[in-house]
């Protein structure tokens, strides 16, 4: 039989601070959930990952029993949890509710489980209105959030100029701001300006944090917000004029737009290829971990070749890392790694092959039942107390997750990693196609200062690292 749980909350702060999936977590497994799906994100949403995942296996009938602590951990909204219920019963898959039991196909059930529904999404809009008269308010007072550099807020939350002492300078905040602008204009680049701020001053700028900056409409003395345009919402910008000091007028803001124009045309081809290429996102830095980008020679071929995103930033941040990879290198490297080392990868595949023992969940949810008679007896007898935390343990140790290893699932594997090693396959693809293919067996590759390459491949399926 096999027994999933989902448990969800809506915050970070949930998790960790009320410790409230912890919680979740060990009712579930407690009730006999051998696996545990776990989301961070609001139940509104149906872009949920561990929750879409959980229908995915239902609908593959990979799923006997699920167990949730309460029905709006399914979501807070009438329709998505009605459509999860009704995949549930379609695919025979029993709901065990621990707050409140119900079942789906009595009609008590449905009317019980319409109730809850409705309820959790009142809850859930209740709480979304309060919210969107909170933000309206606070924006009618002209209220800013985070101040940006240069200024500070006052007992209002309105900006006004920072003229707090910076320690290495001796300027004050705001003066130090003025100089940045100036500098912005005269310098060539916004990383050659980074580089003099830090070290100048020690102040620490990224190159697409001072390109925020210096557009910020905060720094022309106005309070602006929905600025920033989000996927999926449509919202046109509220921006309040002259509430605050300016830092720059409206003919600087212009001049500097119009050098970050120039520098973005100078810097970019017309048609944008970025991240469509080979191994995109998977080349990595191997002595900070942070990612590599991809850049083109000055020569008429345009080569290719990658570096280490941090060798451009200043401060902390910084890599020391200052090689120039060929992109082409390092992908004819990984696909010989991978070539050569493809007897070794099936070993370590048939070996994750063997079939483990199924928990079983009949005897989990017998003891949970002797464990509920026997705390309801609230007994200070030592003996149905020692009786009790036996249980409890014998419970424990049997809820351990177990996966469960699928012959033709392995089988497909391997057939996929002996093709893989045929270098005739890999010169058959064309770009497009060698990403997609790469992407499958491929976890990341590094690249040291050096010019080594070491790539770590990922057994198809099994998410098993292994470096050659």
């Amino acid at each position: 039989m096999r027994v999933y749980g989902y448990a969800r909350v809506s915050t970070q702060e949930q998790a960790e601070e009320f410790d409230a999936l912890n919680q979740q977590v060990a009712r579930l497994k407690a009730a006999g959930a051998a696996e545990v799906l776990i989301d961070i994100e609001s139940g509104r949403s149906d872009a949920r990952k561990q929750f879409n995942q959980l229908l995915k296996l239902v609908e593959q009938n990979q799923v006997n029993e699920i167990i949730i602590t309460r029905i709006d951990r399914l979501g807070r909204s009438v329709i998505t949890i009605h459509k999860a219920i009704d995949t549930f019963v379609k695919h025979n898959v029993n709901l065990r509710v621990l707050d409140a039991p119900v079942d789906p196909n009595s009609p008590f059930g449905w009317f019980s489980i319409n109730q809850m529904s409705g309820l959790a999404e009142f809850e859930s809009r209740l709480l979304s209105q309060r919210i969107k008269h909170g933000n309206e308010y606070f924006r009618q007072q002209l209220k800013f959030c985070v101040p940006p550099f240069g200024y500070a807020k006052d007992d209002k939350h309105r900006l006004i100029p920072n003229h707090n002492i910076h320690e290495k300078s001796g300027k004050t905040h705001f003066e130090l701001a003025r100089i940045v602008i100036d500098l912005t204009l005269e310098m060539r680049s916004l990383k050659d300006v980074c580089n003099h701020i830090y070290n100048e001053y020690g102040l620490v700028f990224t190159v697409a944090g001072l390109r925020d900056w210096v557009k910020n409409l905060a720094l022309q003395g106005h309070t602006a917000y929905f600025i920033k345009k989000k996927k999926g919402v449509k919202r046109e910008p509220v921006i309040n004029l002259n509430t605050h000091e300016a830092l720059i007028t409206v003919a600087t803001a212009e001049a500097i737009q119009a050098k970050l124009l120039a520098n973005r045309r100078y810097r970019s081809s017309v048609t944008s290829s970025r991240g469509d290429y080979p191994l995109a996102g998977l080349i990595r830095c191997a002595h900070c971990g942070g990612p590599q980008y991809r850049n083109f020679s000055r020569h008429k071929k345009k080569t290719e070749y990658m570096r280490c995103v941090n060798y451009a930033k200043p401060g902390k941040y910084h890599c020391e890392n200052s090689k120039c990879s060929r992109l082409r290198v390092i992908i004819a490297e990984t696909i010989k790694a991978l070539c050569e080392n493809a007897p070794t990868l099936i070993e370590h595949l048939e070996s994750q092959s063997g079939t483990k023992e199924i928990v079983n969940t009949d005897k989990i949810e017998a003891l949970t039942n002797e464990l509920t008679v026997l705390r309801g007896l609230r007994s200070s007898n030592p003996d149905i107390i020692q009786a009790i935390t036996k249980i409890e343990m014998t419970i424990n140790a049997l809820s351990n997750p177990v996966k469960i290893v699928d012959k033709d699932t392995f089988e497909n594997a391997k057939r996929q990693i002996a093709v893989a090693s045929q270098a005739t396959f890999w010169e058959s693809l064309d770009d497009s196609e060698l990403r997609v293919t790469l992407a499958e067996f491929v976890e990341n590759v590094e690249v040291d200062s050096s010019g080594a390459i070491f790539p770590n491949f990922k057994l198809p399926l099994t998410l098993s690292s292994i470096r050659p």
